[in-house]
């Protein structure tokens, strides 16, 4: 009995370790978006594309709190990513965002050590903002299915050169919940290994994210290669799959994207069923999910900030198409079981 106690009292404690460090992240409290003023030697940053020694750039982030004072916090910038981060795809680099615990204590960005930030890849033009907006729009939407997703908050970006020597840059942008946040937040464990197969996830999870995958018409995952998913294993063993990285969808549909030689799509609006082979009967809980969320997956993006009329037409055009395919369960299993395979 005094052993269960002690057992009962630690397990609280992580517990409410875990519930605290998870409400800690107040930047994913609110989904309004966020207006930040970053300060570095930008003509520095931008710069920075070399694919095996990447420095750390010094900065400063500014932005103003509920009641309207200003609040600076120290962080430190580095470019990331692989094709956006190429010069000859884009003018302005993905960028990492880290803060040291002291430097976020306080601020809206406690609880968070590590951020992605999605930058526009060209900020000057208007069409390249807009694939900032849908992306960000399609995790919301994601985020809307499923608590195992990571969170995203909006933000209007000023960047500006301590130095002078390179123009100020105002884009759209946002941050991304980093991987050991999430794995805190759902109490698991993130796993670094390759090779997993469709047969060692989670399947009832698994089966929204195959079905997500499709309906915003992104092929550019693989669980095999934990390229663009991330793999958590629970206290019970069980491994969940979380989707990241939505730009080369056909939702967001981005004139440098481009389907994998090797699949039988010319460009990344036409779908492809890349998931496992499922029945009718054993698709029909996805579909029901969904539909009881449709709503809510409207929303994501017909509600976000700054996204032009056109493109949330275009969006809602691209979504009818799914939605009528499953309107009949059957049908869409006679559609997925073409392309569907044993793992990937």
């Amino acid at each position: 009995m005094r052993g269960g106690g002690r057992c009962a009292a630690v397990c609280a404690t992580l517990l409410l370790t875990l519930a605290s460090a998870a409400e800690a992240q107040r930047l994913f409290r609110r989904s309004e978006p966020l207006e930040i003023t970053i300060r570095t030697r930008l003509h520095v940053l931008i710069n920075d594309r070399d694919s095996t020694d990447r420095e750390l750039h010094p900065g400063e982030l500014e932005y103003r709190d509920t009641t309207g004072a200003v609040v600076k916090v120290p962080v430190t910038l580095r470019t990331r990513g692989h094709f956006r981060r190429q010069f000859r795809n884009c003018s302005f680099p993905p960028l990492r965002v880290e803060l040291t615990k002291e430097a976020a204590n306080n601020t809206i960005f406690d609880g968070n050590r590590k951020l992605k930030l999605a930058s526009s890849c060209r900020p000057s033009n208007p069409e390249y903002e807009q694939y900032i907006l849908a992306e960000a729009a399609v995790y919301r939407m994601y985020a809307a299915l499923t608590p195992w997703s990571y969170r995203v908050r909006l933000a209007r970006v000023a960047y500006q050169d301590t130095e002078g020597r390179a123009k100020p840059v105002t884009s759209w942008a946002f941050f991304v919940e980093d991987d050991g946040d999430l794995a805190q937040r759902r109490d698991v464990r993130k796993l670094e290994t390759k090779g997993a197969l469709f047969e060692d996830v989670e399947p009832e999870k698994w089966g929204l994210t195959q079905l997500f995958e499709y309906m915003a018409g992104n092929t550019d995952w693989s669980v095999s290669g934990l390229h663009n998913i991330t793999l958590l294993r629970d206290t019970t063993g069980m491994v969940h799959a979380v989707p990241y990285d939505f730009d080369w969808s056909g939702a967001v549909n981005a004139r440098y994207a481009f389907p994998d030689r090797t699949l039988p799509i010319r460009t990344v609006v036409q779908r492809l069923w890349r998931g496992d082979c499922r029945t009718a009967d054993q698709l029909a809980p996805s579909i029901d999910h969904f539909k009881a969320r449709r709503a809510a997956l409207d929303s994501a993006y017909l509600t976000i900030e700054g996204m032009t009329p056109r493109v949330q037409e275009r969006m809602r055009r691209y979504f009818a198409e799914f939605w009528s395919l499953i309107e009949d369960p059957r049908s869409a299993a006679i559609e997925f079981k073409r392309n569907c395979a044993a793992g990937n």
